[in-house]
């Protein structure tokens, strides 16, 4: 890369070695807020180039991704469904040109720097922001500066180190995977971070939210529900994967489609909140506040619709508009493998069973159960694939009408 595009100033606490707030001009906040226009897929590609955190897992996005890329194309209706997955369209696309760092672009090009005044895309006018560890974004204002530095703990801001940065395509890459993983992006981004947990039930430390059914979902009308065949370990209560015939692939891959935004008004979970959840707080409380050019720029964000290309493939999940036409991306009828992290192949199941069998897993340990999913259940697994390595097995016990076969 060139020239970096966007400027932040963090305050450091040396001692802890911790981000304690940053400030930023409203370019860097508006390519901050333009993540919510991205579509998984475009996240799980960005996550997935970017050398500097190859080993943290957006939960069980990138793998499925990763499937999809080496799944060949003869299981694909035509040669535009795979490409529409791996590199997806956003609705948000023309908006976000007009930013000094687009990451929908499909390649990284230099960003734009110019000494003209730049144009104000998502704001009403030109703003100074803090922004905090967890990427809550408040306007610089007095009273509300005080409120923050006090429930921050600041009594002097001269006892904090400051750093400055320059924010290109590959830093805000980096930036928006701590945004997905942890509650403390900016620390991440600044000390290089840690790799976070990415289970729910299998380490004590996350014991304390060990269920997805408590988890507020947004449905629409009832679906049609269809049946989906899990193998599960039984000394470990782990799913080892699910066999499951075409509209539960599709329904994976549509995930690859959603925006972050809406994704984030699909599923609301306070419970242990990212760095990506206090953004989309802000985003509301700021439209709220009338600070953002209008309506239309508070709904982009807040519930970006998928691109028009993309038809409706699945009835399990409430994103397409009524008028949307049944399509599919996968072309004869098949049977899938789907391991525990969302991986798609396609597999003889005795060769499934072989490869549980080198793991160490007895066919005797192996239980088959047959689940229901329906809308609710579907939404379950779209959370636990941006949270979880294990997103199968966290969404085991919340689904309905389990009847285990043998």
């Amino acid at each position: 890369m060139g020239s970096k595009a966007a400027h932040l100033k963090v305050y450091v606490d040396k001692k802890k070695n911790k981000v304690m707030f940053a400030e930023a001009e409203e370019d860097f906040v508006e390519i901050l807020f333009s993540f919510l226009t991205l579509p998984l897929g475009t996240i799980a590609r960005l996550s997935s180039k970017h050398e500097g955190t190859k080993d943290v897992k957006v939960g069980s996005l990138d793998s499925l991704y990763r499937s999809i890329e080496n799944l060949d194309n003869k299981h694909f209706s035509n040669e535009h469904c795979k490409i529409a997955l791996v590199s997806p369209n956003s609705s948000s696309s023309s908006l976000c040109q007009k930013l000094k760092v687009n990451l929908n672009n499909m390649k990284p090009v230099e960003a734009r720097v110019s000494d003209s005044p730049s144009e104000v895309v998502f704001f009403k006018e030109k703003t100074s922001f803090i922004i905090t560890d967890d990427l809550n974004v408040i306007p610089v204002k007095l009273d509300t500066s005080i409120t923050l530095l006090n429930f921050l703990g600041i009594e002097y801001i001269d006892l904090l180190e400051e750093k400055n940065f320059d924010f290109g395509y590959d830093e805000f890459s980096c930036l928006l995977k701590w945004s997905l993983v942890t509650n403390t992006p900016l620390t991440n981004f600044v000390f290089g971070g840690t790799k976070p947990c990415s289970c729910f039930c299998s380490c004590p430390s996350c014991i304390k939210t060990s269920s997805t059914s408590d988890i507020p979902l947004i449905s629409s009308c009832p679906t049609q529900r269809q049946t989906v065949k899990l193998l599960i370990q039984k000394s470990k209560k782990k799913v080892l994967c699910a066999q499951a015939e075409n509209f539960f692939v599709e329904m994976l891959f549509s995930f690859l489609t959603i925006p972050l935004g809406n994704v984030k008004r699909l599923i609301t979970d306070n419970s242990s909140p990212t760095g990506i959840d206090n953004m989309y707080n802000s985003v509301s409380s700021l439209g709220e506040r009338k600070c953002l050019k209008s309506d239309e720029i508070k709904n982009m964000l807040l519930c970006p619709k998928l691109a028009s290309n993309y038809l409706r493939v699945t009835d399990l999940l409430p994103i397409y508009e009524k008028t949307i036409t049944q399509g599919n991306f996968l072309k004869a009828q098949a049977t899938f493998i789907v391991s525990d992290d969302l991986e798609v192949i396609v597999s003889p199941s005795l060769c499934t069973i072989s490869k549980f069998n080198t793991l160490g897993i007895p066919v005797g340990d192996i239980e088959v159960m047959e689940v229901c999913i329906g809308e609710q259940e579907a939404l379950l697994i779209l959370k636990a694939a941006l949270t979880s390595t294990s997103a199968l097995t966290d969404c085991l016990y919340s689904f309905k009408n389990a009847k285990s076969l043998i």
